[in-house]
């Protein structure tokens, strides 16, 4: 039975995908790509409420088990594709939870600041036409900043987040990280490790491919 994934061209809706292209699964003939329109009201929708009570994307499907919440989608997927592609979970407990303290950092400290500035962006553009709070995005990025010496001391150490070897906790940080780089480079300036590690992530073959993918999602 071929996968459903309901969502739009941003972000958040990447990060669910990337684990399918690590694990080599062939995404154009194993998932169904299903647009949202958010403009239009279509996450508000009963049909939809049924998938996502919260009104959101992404929604993944899969047989009768749904899921909403990139993150929980994205870890499905690792753990369902794990004995097969590179491996994202760890392999002992130990390395387990290091991975799941820094996909912690990545929700509660980084995506909260980063989420922040680029929805404060959004809504001022293109929901809102308003001036955007630039007092809102200053103080965003100080604290993304402060985050970013933390990880710089942290990948001055291991070559990925949580150690030598790519993980989940990698992984989460990836779209957000491409828009860092798109629209507030300067915020790696000083931060050598950091931007090595946003290069190499960037880079990745399966983001890439990702990115191509989620453009189906376009609901232009």
């Amino acid at each position: 039975m071929v996968m459903k994934y309901y969502g739009t061209p941003t972000a958040n809706n990447q990060r669910p995908i990337i684990p399918l292209f690590e694990a080599g699964v062939d995404v154009e003939k194993e998932v169904e790509f299903v647009k949202v329109n958010l403009m239009k009201g279509e996450h508000k929708q009963p049909g939809f409420l049924l998938k996502n009570p919260f009104g959101k994307t992404p929604c993944f499907q899969d047989g009768d088990l749904i899921l909403f919440e990139s993150r929980a989608i994205a870890r499905y997927l690792a753990e369902k594709y794990q004995h097969q592609g590179v491996p994202l979970l760890g392999k002992t407990p130990h390395e387990r939870a290091i991975i799941d303290q820094w996909c912690e950092v990545e929700s509660q400290n980084f995506n909260r600041e980063v989420g922040t500035m680029f929805g404060e962006i959004f809504l001022a553009t293109r929901v809102q036409n308003r001036p955007v709070n630039e007092a809102l995005v200053a103080a965003c990025l100080a604290k993304t900043g402060e985050i970013f010496d933390v990880y710089e001391k942290q990948l001055s150490k291991s070559t990925f987040i949580a150690g030598d070897s790519y993980s989940l906790a990698d992984l989460f940080h990836i779209p957000m990280l491409n828009r860092l780089m798109d629209t507030k480079r300067d915020i790696f300036t000083g931060r050598p490790h950091v931007l090595a590690w946003a290069e190499n992530l960037i880079a990745r073959p399966a983001y890439q491919k990702t990115v191509e993918a989620v453009t189906l999602l376009s609901s232009e």
